[in-house]
């Protein structure tokens, strides 16, 4: 069966900035560490995968403009990579330059809240981006961080009500997974008929099982979330579910074919 992973990361420690805090939970757990484009085409061959969705990790303290060049030239190269960028407001651009989509991250861009309160700004930052995408029917990984239902609601949808949005890990936000806040999540935004949900960093059956009977297959989506696990790792989670196989289809590639 195809399967296509809709949620890879790729990052060399040189990107990383030389100010970067002590206490930078994205940096601390990820930045010193490389994992290139071999890491991530020797996980598909490994799972059987047939193509991956990459972009850069979504700091401040990483050199984006290098890292979202990167991806975009080694997706010429290789026909498994799709190159989504981090969000900025130059998308036009990076559509240009091949990407696919983009990928947002509340935590990892907080240069784009405001100073004195430290609340996110986005919706005003990439207003003008959310409108192009939702023109050009791009879609938009996101992880909306604690305020995820407002975000989407109140924020994205009001002004691009037909922007295609993928919410990261059910809408979680950071282990340890509080499953209350993943239903409450789920239930709130899944009659949005241009929202999705990806699979991954779920790694409580539980959940995923209340995911399927609360949203259904059609709105779910296969990701690994590598470098934080191997898409063989979700794999084997996905499996212990024994779907039938029509849903098995849709999470694992049909879903995010429509999307793209």
């Amino acid at each position: 069966m195809k399967i296509i992973d809709c949620h890879n990361h790729l990052h060399f420690e040189r990107w990383l900035a030389k100010d970067y805090p002590e206490n930078d939970f994205i940096v601390n757990t990820y930045c010193h560490r490389n994992f290139g484009e071999q890491d991530i085409l020797k996980n598909m061959e490994e799972a059987g995968i047939y193509k991956t969705i990459v972009f850069p990790m979504p700091s401040k303290y990483v050199d984006l403009e290098k890292a979202n060049n990167y991806i975009l030239e080694q997706a010429k190269l290789h026909s498994e990579i799709i190159p989504f960028s981090v969000i900025d407001t130059k998308p036009e651009y990076w559509i240009s330059k091949g990407a696919k989509g983009f990928k947002e991250h509340d935590y990892g861009q907080y240069t784009f809240r405001d100073k004195i309160t430290r609340q996110p700004t986005f919706a005003q930052d990439f207003k003008e981006t959310y409108k192009f995408m939702e023109e050009q029917g791009l879609p938009l990984i996101l992880h909306a961080g604690s305020n995820r239902i407002e975000r989407i609601q109140q924020d994205i949808y009001k002004d691009t009500p037909n922007l295609k949005i993928i919410l990261a890990h059910l809408g979680a936000d950071y282990n340890p997974l509080d499953k209350n806040q993943i239903l409450k999540t789920l239930k709130e935004l899944k009659n949005f008929p241009k929202l999705w949900f990806d699979i991954s960093t779920i790694n409580e059956i539980g959940i995923l099982k209340e995911a399927f009977n609360l949203v259904g297959s059609e709105k779910l989506l296969f990701g690994s979330d590598f470098p934080e696990e191997s898409p063989k790792k979700t794999l084997a989670r996905l499996s212990l579910l024994k779907l039938p196989k029509k849903d098995l289809e849709n999470v694992l590639y049909k879903n995010i074919e429509g999307i793209l």
